[in-house]
């Protein structure tokens, strides 16, 4: 039987024995074992260069693991990116957002590309721009925008697809305290209606009120 992720929230997400490196290089991650759970957020922690960007990485499908793997209910999601993917939000540490689009007509592209397109888009559109307080620059060129609009944007296109998963890299970064406080609700709200969030941040006392638990990944000598 096919597995459609929209079926619910009642899925894990479950790295075995994961193990990723580069070349002949030491290992980023080895021998990783995690079970992400519904209505949970992570945070994942660890000094600079332990791997938490590369985690997130194989968790979006943008690397491989060199060995192991990582499933989402009963699907390999290195297996069937596709389908995984098409209940993922994500924001990476990077802004590279296309730059002669604006925020309302990338959310747009977004959501007809998902199939998600509906007489209430719109709407749901200006709602989350405005409760993320992109103000009229909304209409404006992305390469226009600064890097506190850019978080803002990048933040809107994970939500605006109703993901079952959020992969966050460091989405409170270059946030006002205003937006930080919304971002932090919307994402609370996210987690206790049963989603996975998986977030990697600087800002410890956002992830102490945020996260349920915490993957702790050490260098690897």
């Amino acid at each position: 039987m096919k597995h459609h992720l929209n079926d619910g929230m009642n899925e894990s997400l479950k790295l075995t024995d994961v193990t990723k490196r580069y070349g002949a290089s030491q290992h980023v991650l080895s021998g990783l074992n995690y079970e992400f759970k519904p209505g949970t957020a992570t945070g994942l922690v660890g000094e600079n260069g332990s791997g938490k960007t590369t985690l997130l990485r194989l968790l979006s499908v943008a690397a491989f693991p060199t060995s192991g793997t990582i499933t989402y209910g009963s699907i390999n999601i290195h297996e069937k990116p596709y389908e995984y993917l098409q209940s993922v939000g994500l924001v990476n540490d990077s802004s590279d957002l296309p730059q002669d689009l604006t925020a309302v007509e990338l959310l747009e592209w977004i959501l007809r590309g998902r199939k998600r397109w509906n007489e209430t888009s719109q709407s749901q559109i200006v709602d989350l721009l405005d409760r993320l307080y992109l103000d009229e620059r909304r209409y404006n060129l992305i390469g226009t925008y600064s890097s506190g609009m850019l978080k803002k944007t990048q933040i809107a296109l994970s939500l605006i697809v109703a993901p079952v998963i959020l992969l966050m890299d460091e989405p409170f970064r270059g946030l006002d305290d205003a937006t930080q406080k919304t971002v932090l609700v919307q994402l609370q709200e996210f987690r206790n209606k049963g989603g996975i969030l998986v977030v990697s941040s600087h800002m410890k006392s956002i992830l102490e009120t945020l996260c349920d638990d915490f993957l702790n990944l050490p260098i690897r000598a």
